[in-house]
């Protein structure tokens, strides 16, 4: 091995990470995917790749957690090692750039291979033959690929994300919904706050309800052992990188098991799905006039003379969603809320703020001249349901936030 050490991940070193988790030495493996994807992220933090850090952030352990007395990091990093181990000498064996992780730390240092020991000169010119057909077949496929991101970042369109991303430099982070909480909160009788979801309080709660019951007990611990997302969530994101390539190396995919409220101190953010589904929803609901229920309802807290307080979806061909722009919590960066009340009310709300005339008509709704930047703003969709897709989005209700009115996410609401 090399001896060229980093702790910057450039682009080459992070496909090579990616590549790994996505071979079949992972396949069965998602913990494991988590902590290399984990450990690579945060190789430029070396303070944020502790055993504490990396207890609390991959393994859902509690804020303060003793690692002496729970060892699960460690274990899982002689697990990742022998994988990647694993990787390099199987499918990886051709790589270019080898990826450890020494012992005695959690710090990822990726150095050049050496050539790989000499083959039988059959063997050897047959190996040369398909390298250099792999070799031209890449070359030929990177060139069509950087052809078709020219072209596509030739003519970006205008849409709403696309004029929220331009305006914030930097990382915005796409936080992911958490689709087993509808199940825990069936088990808990009610949906977690925020803290209590960052902390992992309600986890304990969880075990004693389900501690009389096998089946509820394995159910439950089966919630708590996965990271699901929402097929919409997929979609919108996959839609996004497609149509807005040039800001699709700046958005950071969470899953919302992955964040914690100081995260939302400063930044920008991106936010899926209501609070029943991403508790990090709720910390801006007092900011919003459309807000969703626990009982399944979006209701309007400031509704128009002889305008409906409540929305309800209609399961057959009706669906409703909010979008909304609203400061992060220390007022410093913007937190764009997506989230319909259904799956097809999320994927109408991910159409809209990708289509170019939805940002005219946004625009013309908040009585903005073209090209003026958008201000704090929520929208009220109705979402047309066919076949268990969205089919037409149309907005019911649109309305600015003027900065004097801007209120703080924690802040009495008026």
């Amino acid at each position: 091995m090399g001896a060229s050490v980093t702790f910057r991940v450039n682009s080459e070193q992070r496909a090579l990470a990616l590549r790994i988790a996505a071979s079949r030495a992972f396949g069965r493996a998602a913990r494991l995917r988590e902590l290399l994807l984990d450990i690579v992220e945060h190789a430029s933090q070396p303070e944020l790749l502790t055993e504490q850090h990396i207890g609390v952030r991959v393994f859902g352990r509690p804020e303060g957690y003793n690692p002496a007395d729970d060892n699960i990091v460690r274990a899982a990093a002689r697990q990742l090692r022998a994988k990647l181990k694993e990787y390099f000498e199987g499918e990886g064996c051709d790589e270019t750039i080898f990826l450890d992780i020494p012992k005695g730390g959690y710090l990822p240092i990726f150095s050049a291979r050496t050539a790989p020991p000499a083959l039988h000169p059959a063997r050897s010119f047959l190996w040369g033959w398909i390298s250099a057909v792999t070799l031209l077949t890449c070359l030929v496929a990177g060139l069509l690929w950087d052809r078709a991101r020219l072209l596509s970042e030739s003519s970006e369109p205008d849409t709403i994300l696309g004029e929220v991303l331009s305006s914030h430099p930097g990382a915005v982070r796409f936080v992911l919904t958490d689709s087993t909480l509808p199940s825990i909160n069936q088990v808990l009788g009610e949906t977690p706050s925020a803290d209590d979801y960052a902390n992992r309080t309600f986890v304990r709660r969880g075990e004693e309800l389900a501690a009389h019951d096998p089946m509820l007990l394995n159910l439950w611990n089966t919630l708590m052992d996965r990271q699901i997302t929402s097929l919409a969530d997929v979609s919108v994101l996959t839609r996004l990188l497609q149509t807005h390539t040039r800001s699709a190396r700046r958005i950071e995919v969470r899953h919302a098991r992955h964040m914690r409220t100081r995260d939302f101190k400063s930044g920008h953010f991106v936010i899926t799905g209501s609070r029943i589904s991403n508790p990090w929803a709720g910390l801006f609901d007092q900011y919003t006039d459309f807000r969703f229920t626990g009982t399944g309802a979006l209701i309007d807290v400031h509704p128009a003379p002889g305008a409906p307080s409540e929305y309800h979806r209609n399961y057959r061909d009706l669906d409703y969603a909010r979008i909304a722009l609203v400061p992060n919590i220390s007022g410093t960066g913007d937190v764009l809320l997506a989230a319909g009340m259904g799956f097809e009310g999320t994927e109408g709300a991910g159409e809209f703020l990708l289509d170019p005339d939805a940002l005219t008509q946004t625009r013309k709704l908040l009585g903005l001249r073209s090209g003026m930047p958008l201000p704090h703003f929520e929208v009220l969709l109705e979402a047309k349901v066919m076949g268990g897709t969205s089919r037409a989005v149309r907005v019911l209700i649109a309305r600015s936030h003027a900065p004097a009115s801007r209120q703080t996410p924690g802040s009495p609401t008026p």
